[in-house]
């Protein structure tokens, strides 16, 4: 009955999709039925085996073709190597230069809502950076890091909006210097282990926890990025690395191995704020969650890792925000203060 159901949707939507009836149709029949479809087929294709280690997944995953190998944007074959001795402030950057910092900020947050985002947590994330942005974090997890991190692509934020779907373009990328913003699609993590609850196409469960499957939320600065992959398959070739700053809610995270990675099936669509009608929604499909890592789509995640990423392994990126339903509740006024790792 199910089967008929889904041809049946997938055939009226090709008569309405153009007149955005669809979702309406579709959210129509589940109800009537009392099925709950997004379930199914998320069950019966991930967690793709494995995504961000390598633990052996529970569940099948159809067989996948590996993903083309990006080509880096960067001139350094090595990407992660380390700088020598005395040069750790020579990574690339300066500090911010904050002239006409306010009229950038007004056309930052035009932008910003341009594209579907929410205004509370770009206050947020606005605020920690203005207090934080000078301040040297306990890179934890990282040996290589005993001197601290600090926030040293201060050109940048990310805001993974994770109160949005995965069907939602929701990770933004903001750019300081000139108040411009776009926003990608971006996979969470699936839960179901280590006593945390399943999460959907709607993420609804984050956690600190190895073993946990669940997306850290919160706070962090990025590391470098990192040739190479974890994946038998080689879905992906490289990551970047994710260093959380708050004690008890991502200060794991690191150790885990929670990273942005690359994953074939995640959407590679990309708006702009100089698009005039950005798209920020796409079409329903079966969709594949991660263990805990963020994945973005293959075709935009060399444009996305380059430009938020720290140079090498021993200086910090840009600031990286994973906005939830918990941060949202407190307000605008929340700056991310709880648990701060301060050296």
């Amino acid at each position: 009955m199910k089967k008929i159901v889904i041809l049946f949707s997938l055939l009226t939507y090709s008569h309405v999709a153009s007149a955005g009836l669809f979702t309406d149709i579709w959210e129509s029949l589940k109800n009537l039925l009392s099925i709950n479809l997004t379930k199914t087929v998320n069950e019966s294709v991930m967690p793709p085996a494995p995504v961000c280690s390598n633990a052996v997944g529970e569940r099948p995953s159809p067989d996948l073709a590996p993903s083309p190998t990006p080509v880096s944007l960067s001139t350094n074959e090595e990407e992660n190597e380390k700088p020598e001795e005395g040069d750790e402030q020579e990574v690339g950057f300066t500090q911010k230069d904050d002239t006409d910092a306010d009229e950038v900020r007004t056309q930052l947050t035009a932008n910003f809502k341009k594209l579907g985002g929410d205004p509370v947590a770009l206050t947020q994330a606005l605020c920690f950076y203005d207090k934080n942005r000078g301040t040297n974090f306990t890179a934890s997890g990282d040996p290589s890091r005993k001197n601290g991190i600090k926030i040293q692509n201060q050109r940048y934020i990310t805001i993974n909006d994770l109160n949005k779907n995965y069907f939602d373009s929701r990770m933004f990328v903001l750019d300081l210097d000139t108040g411009k913003v776009k926003s990608y699609y971006s996979s969470h993590g699936a839960g179901g282990k280590k006593g945390v609850a399943e999460s959907d196409s709607q993420a609804t469960e984050f956690s600190n926890e190895d073993g946990s499957n669940a997306t850290p939320r919160g706070f962090f600065i990025t590391g470098a990025r990192v040739n190479g992959s974890s994946d038998p398959k080689q879905r992906w070739k490289f990551s970047m690395k994710l260093h959380g700053l708050q004690k008890g809610v991502n200060d794991k995270s690191y150790a885990r191995a929670v990273v942005m990675h690359s994953f074939p099936d995640v959407t590679n669509d990309v708006a702009s704020s100089d698009d005039v009608k950005p798209s920020l929604k796409t079409d329903p499909y079966p969709f594949y969650l991660s263990k805990g890592c963020t994945m973005v789509g293959p075709k935009v995640a060399n444009e996305i890792i380059d430009t938020i990423k720290a140079p090498n392994t021993s200086s910090g990126g840009s600031l990286y925000y994973n906005y939830t339903a918990i941060e949202k509740g407190r307000g605008e006024s929340y700056c991310g203060d709880d648990g701060l790792m301060k050296k």
